[in-house]
């Protein structure tokens, strides 16, 4: 799960924002766990500065009562057993007599001198030896080699543990956005009836996609209503606009004014552009829907392009263009011929309109399908997207004679054969395939 979602882990927002909340509060968890290793540090100095106290104020007593002996089996008996403390018996020096004396020592008085040094302390013994109890370095720097280890796991272990937790955090919202975005693009890429899963938890994913659910289920009832409209205004439409056009056709027969003639004839022109719209937009709504039936069988592709090709020469040859067709490999496939060819037909008249005078178009049949190749204005990347739409024109102007429901009645027809229109760039010019998967 974690690997699935390594990049998108590095891309949330989420999860950079947990990083440095929890850099934050580790480096002040580690401030404060370097300030507990050096106050345990100097505890445990002072503990020992106070049992070295201790220690030289019994040897002084034993070296008040003049027991020199006494005091050397006590120092044989500490140095046997695990002391704190190193014991070492050292003649007195010149410098030490004249810090711890008096000028002339007399009898037997027993006189000393506790001189606390910066590891240990002095004790004068006799007139010619001193003891020297220091503290055991090796043993604290024992205790602060233990004490490291527990400290840096005490910083460690915690960040890990906050590291882990935050990227299950991410992770488990990453996968919940996921699933939203995985949905959403589903709906984009046009499948009907989508839904989100909401789950017993009643959270706010949860909320989120009860209002996804419903804006998806408002868009799709809109959508429908749409298309009902326009297929119905359409149909319509179609029915007066066709007795117009039988009727405008018999005044044509009976009219001998050439004016009044030549008014029928462009009304008789606009009614045909209008009548094959309200046709092309009913077709393509049929074939998206279902309703028209695909009667499929083997259909060699070579040959329908062939037959598109022989019927678009001569428009190629009016503007001078050359227009040929090569066939790399046979490719044959169940489908409805008549639709095939009408959908390669507006292909490469699509080519020839936009190609201008003396331009090359090439038919190429390959393993994938069918391929339109040309030199002429190509599409731009915005409107690669959207040329299959109905009434669209990549055309802003108008200039060029059509409708915008050529590309779109090749859409309906590739999706019916299980297949897909894709346009990459030629430069110059277009290649505009029909792929069938």
């Amino acid at each position: 799960m974690f690997f699935d979602n390594r990049e998108l882990l590095s891309r949330s927002s989420t999860f950079k924002l947990l990083l440095y909340f929890l850099a934050c509060i580790g480096v002040i968890y580690t401030v404060f766990v370097h300030q507990v290793y050096l106050s345990s540090d100097a505890f445990h100095r002072k503990q020992l500065d106070r049992e070295l106290s201790q220690e030289t104020e019994v040897f002084a007593a034993l070296a008040t009562q003049g027991k020199i002996d006494a005091t050397r089996t006590l120092i044989a008996e500490k140095q046997s057993i695990s002391s704190p403390f190193t014991y070492h018996i050292q003649p007195v020096s010149t410098q030490m007599a004249s810090l711890s004396y008096p000028a002339a020592l007399t009898g037997n008085q027993p006189y000393f001198e506790l001189s606390e040094l910066k590891s240990g302390s002095s004790l004068l013994l006799d007139d010619h030896t001193v003891l020297r109890i220091e503290i055991n370095q090796d043993l604290l720097q024992q205790y602060r080699d233990d004490l490291a280890p527990m400290m840096i796991s005490g910083v460690a272990l915690p960040v890990i543990v906050m590291i882990a937790g935050a990227v299950w955090f991410a992770v488990n919202i990453i996968q919940k956005l996921q699933r939203v975005n995985f949905a959403m693009n589903r709906v984009l890429c046009g499948e009907k009836s989508v839904k989100l899963a909401v789950s017993r938890n009643d959270d706010e994913f949860d909320l989120l996609s009860i209002h996804l659910n419903f804006m998806i289920e408002q868009i799709e009832k809109k959508e429908s209503s749409l298309k009902a409209l326009t297929v119905g205004i359409a149909h319509d439409l179609r029915t007066p606009m066709s007795r117009m056009k039988l009727r405008i056709e018999s005044l044509l027969d009976d009219a001998n004014n050439p004016q009044i003639k030549e008014e029928l004839e462009a009304c008789h022109d606009d009614l045909e552009l209008l009548l094959g719209m309200f046709n092309g937009m009913l077709e393509i709504a049929n074939l998206n829907s279902g309703k028209q039936l695909v009667s499929k069988q083997p259909v060699d592709l070579a040959a329908v392009a062939q037959d598109a090709v022989d019927f678009l020469r001569p428009l190629a040859e009016e503007k001078l263009q050359q227009l040929t067709i090569r066939q790399d490999t046979p490719y044959q496939l169940d489908g409805e011929p008549n639709l095939l060819f009408r959908a390669t037909i507006n292909l490469i008249e699509n080519a020839i309109k936009y190609t201008p005078e003396k331009g090359i178009i090439t038919v190429v049949i390959d393993p994938f399908g069918v391929v339109v190749i040309d030199n002429g204005e190509g599409i731009s990347d915005l409107d690669k997207s959207r040329v299959c739409e109905p009434m669209y024109r990549g055309d802003k102007s108008r200039t060029q004679a059509g409708y915008g429901l050529g590309l779109s009645l090749v859409d309906a027809v590739m999706k019916r054969h299980g297949g897909e229109v894709i346009f990459r760039d030629n430069t110059p010019g277009l290649r505009a395939r029909l792929y069938f998967s």
